[in-house]
């Protein structure tokens, strides 16, 4: 049996593709995964080792047109909006020439069923899907729905989303089909593996004391990254705290040469944390300090980290904005926006205020902690997974003979 998996441009949309087809591998046995991808973006590096068979297809977003300002020389921005208009007839003939790849493609291959995950890559893939009378499922990673979720949306059989507060995004009908599933996140390792001393030892981190992880994502984060430098720079930890700061492969040489020659007794820096450190690292820190993607964010909950959130201002809709505010209501994490109320950007003075407002008031982790396993779905991938197969049976059946 062949199961399509469409997500992508960001590792944010491949990785819950990646890791509901491997949960639905133990579901279904002899279940073959088929992946669609973008040239050029996160999956074309990340799925030649993975050994599935694959397909990338040069495909583009849609682009907003910029707001209209008048002045006196009448509409400023034309030539925006000229520029969006071209942009925007590209993408719709790269991605109806996408469909029309497709359509015969899992025709061939005798396609059973078509997940999405988001990003514009998956578009084609869900509408050839529809196409075909495949089901077709969508899982929604982030607050608020993305474009490609909300069109393919209209004929999925099934919705998984990883917010309840996603359903109001939806189309009217179709949030009939929602089920409430949680982030397909990797599995937890054994209990054993989350002590947080062990774990601690294995990355060479103080056992004792406070550790907070600073991670902007597999790319990095710039505002971030000068805000901690400004904090390691002015030796705001005390003796009873230390960072562990992944700044991103980008951004780490520049780090190191900042800090070259001081001393390292209350920080150490890393370009980047494979999946088993990093699982490390989530079982040995106190408390994160990280961009608001729908991922990260779910792992947080997983692992019951509590988390200062500073959403990414230019992402897509603003979704990670969402985000963390979702969370901050649920009692998990702090939304810290990367401009103050006056318009100032970060500074480590003013992140660093934070991180002692919660390691300084009593309970409070805590409290974040267990307000983030009450929200955690850390079997989501595989309850996806469970679902995902049921429909591909109850379909099979159906099917005329």
């Amino acid at each position: 049996m062949m199961v399509v998996f469409s997500g992508g441009g960001t590792a944010g949309h491949f990785h819950p593709a990646r890791n509901i087809a491997e949960a639905l591998k133990g579901e279904v046995p002899g279940v073959q995964p088929y992946f669609v991808g973008t040239e050029g973006r996160v999956e074309a590096a990340e799925l030649p080792g993975l050994g599935h068979p694959y397909r990338l297809l040069p495909v583009e977003g849609l682009r907003s047109p910029p707001g209209a300002r008048r002045g006196s020389g009448g509409v400023a921005r034309l030539p925006g909006f000229v520029s969006a208009a071209a942009a925007n007839a590209r993408a719709l003939w790269l991605m109806a020439r996408a469909v029309a790849r497709l359509v015969p493609d899992f025709r061939r291959r005798g396609a059973a069923g078509v997940v999405v995950t988001g990003g514009y890559v998956s578009a084609p893939a869900g509408i050839a899907g529809w196409l075909l009378g495949l089901p077709v499922v969508v899982q929604e990673q982030n607050r608020n729905p993305g474009r490609t979720t909300r069109l393919v949306a209209r004929w999925a059989r099934q919705i998984h989303l990883a917010h309840p507060e996603a359903t109001a995004g939806l189309p009217g009908r179709a949030r009939r089909r929602v089920v409430h599933s949680g982030n397909p996140i990797r599995p937890l390792p054994p209990a054993e593996e989350r002590d947080r001393e062990t774990a601690r030892r294995a990355l060479g981190l103080p056992v004792s004391g406070s550790v907070i992880l600073v991670v902007g994502g597999s790319q990095g984060a710039r505002k971030m990254n000068l805000a901690t430098n400004q904090i390691l720079q002015d030796d705001m930890p005390n003796e009873r705290e230390f960072v562990l700061w992944v700044t991103g492969r980008a951004h780490f040489a520049a780090a190191e040469a900042a800090l070259a020659g001081r001393t390292r007794d209350r920080f150490a820096i890393v370009p980047y944390l494979e999946p088993e450190r990093m699982y490390r690292a989530l079982a040995a820190a106190d408390l994160a300090v990280s961009r608001a993607g729908a991922m990260a964010t779910s792992e947080f909950l997983a692992w019951g980290l509590p988390a200062i959130l500073v959403p990414l201002p230019t992402a897509a809709a603003d979704h990670q904005t969402a985000n963390a505010r979702a969370l901050e209501e649920a009692g998990a994490a702090v939304h810290l926006p990367e401009r103050d109320p006056f318009g100032a950007e970060l500074r480590g003075a003013r992140l660093w205020r934070e991180v002692r407002r919660l390691l300084d008031t009593p309970g409070l982790l805590s409290a974040m902690s267990e307000a983030a396993r009450s929200r955690a779905r850390p079997d989501a991938a595989r309850d996806v997974a469970a679902a995902i197969a049921d429909l591909l049976r109850r379909h099979a059946a159906e099917a005329p003979s």
